[in-house]
This record gives C-alpha cells, sequence and structure tokens, in this order.
C-alpha cells in the first residue's frame, strides 16, 4: 500500500531518530572517536540506523493496521452469521425456513449441517463464491427474535438441510486496501497474509464462544 505518514506516527518517528541523535552526541562528547574518526561517519551511521528503525516501524504498524481490519471483518462476520445462527442451532426448538416455491419447511438442529467455507486467498473465495452461487438455492431463516428473516444458501438432501456459507465479508477488503488488490497478483499473495489473519480471529471466537454456539454443526473447511 502506499507511504503514508499514519503508520509512523509521533512516538515511533520519535524513537527512530536516537541513533542519529546518540551517534552525534557520542562523537561531539568524545565517548567513542575511535569508532566514529569524524562528525560525518558519526551521523552518518546514526542516520542510516535511523532509517532502518523507521522502516521497521513502519512495516509494523502497516502489518498491525491489516491486522486490525481483517479482525474487525472476522468478529463482524462471527456475529452476525457464524454466531447467529450457532445459537439457533444450540437450542431444541424447530427452525423455519422460506423456500423459493414460497414453503416453509421446519427442521430440527440434528436435521441441519452448516458448511462454512473459509477461503486462503482471493481466487479461492471467488471460485467458491461462484460454485456456492450456481449450485444452491437461497432460503430464508424466520427467526422469531426478528421481525426480518436473515437469507442462507442451502440445498435438500434426504429430509437434511445443508447450508453452504463462506465470509462474503471478505471481498470488502479491495476497498480498503486498494494498493494491496490493484492486480490480480497482487490481490492473490496479499489476500493470503490478511486472510490467515481472518481465519486466525475466526478460531479465536469459536473457542471463545463454545459454549454458545453448535460447534458439532458449524463445519469450517479450507476451501
Amino acid at each position: 500500500m502506499k507511504m503514508s505518514l499514519k503508520f509512523l506516527p509521533l512516538k515511533d518517528l520519535f524513537y527512530s531518530i536516537f541513533p542519529t541523535v546518540g551517534t552525534y552526541g557520542g562523537y561531539i562528547q568524545g565517548i567513542a572517536p575511535t569508532l566514529f574518526p569524524n562528525i560525518w561517519i558519526a551521523v552518518g551511521i546514526g542516520l542510516l540506523a535511523s532509517v532502518i528503525l523507521a522502516v521497521v516501524f513502519y512495516k509494523e504498524n502497516v502489518k498491525a493496521y491489516k491486522k486490525s481490519l481483517a479482525e474487525i471483518l472476522a468478529t463482524g462476520y462471527f456475529m452476525n452469521f457464524t454466531g447467529r445462527f450457532g445459537k439457533l442451532l444450540k437450542t431444541k426448538t424447530p427452525i423455519h425456513f422460506s423456500f423459493p416455491d414460497d414453503k416453509i419447511r421446519t427442521f430440527t438442529a440434528n436435521q441441519i449441517t452448516v458448511e462454512v467455507g473459509m477461503p486462503t486467498s482471493l481466487k479461492s473465495l471467488t471460485e467458491y463464491a461462484e460454485m456456492v452461487e450456481n449450485k444452491y438455492e437461497i432460503v430464508y431463516v424466520r427467526e422469531a427474535t426478528f421481525s426480518e428473516p436473515f437469507w442462507l444458501r442451502a440445498q435438500l438432501a434426504d429430509n437434511r438441510l445443508i447450508i453452504h456459507e463462506f465470509p462474503r465479508t471478505l471481498f470488502s477488503l479491495s476497498r480498503y486496501l486498494k494498493d494491496d488488490f490493484m492486480d490480480q497478483q497482487l490481490a492473490e499473495k496479499n489476500s493470503k497474509k490478511i486472510y490467515a489473519f481472518f481465519q486466525n480471529k475466526i478460531d479465536q471466537l469459536r473457542i471463545e464462544y463454545s459454549s454458545e454456539i453448535s460447534n458439532d454443526k458449524l463445519k469450517f473447511i479450507t476451501v
């Protein structure tokens, strides 16, 4: 992504100039004259160390920003789908679904399986999304606690309902990180790192909320 001063705040900038100040001060005070035979070498070494420190701080801050963004999206996805539907599956209350033929079908938690495809890159996300959208129809979950039903893609198989889900929210990353997704090659490379942050956060939330959701009904698969 493009260079931006927001990834090098004053605190890090302040620490990064320490080597320059230190080497200059050391030479002036005669602390290490053998190391710095003249003031230009002293300042040059200090300046080089300062630049290296600034680059390290910058890269770490960019990484932290991308990780934070991925974790925010993961938390939103988990709460809006995984946590919400996972809690429904945890109960023994039958769940009602509205199908495209306008029929309402009811299933217990034991009759429902959820497969959540977790992509490892933009390519795998795109391919899995196309497969799910082409093969499976939209059904609406009629949840009594909400006035509006939410939709999923699913299939009927031997009196069972198999739901196929994936984190669509990952498509939004290209809007926040335009330079990282400016062409297909860059997008594929950078998405792998960011999606790993997303996956790790989802795994953490699954552990954190393991007592509230039905983990045995939610199958997370790598796609």
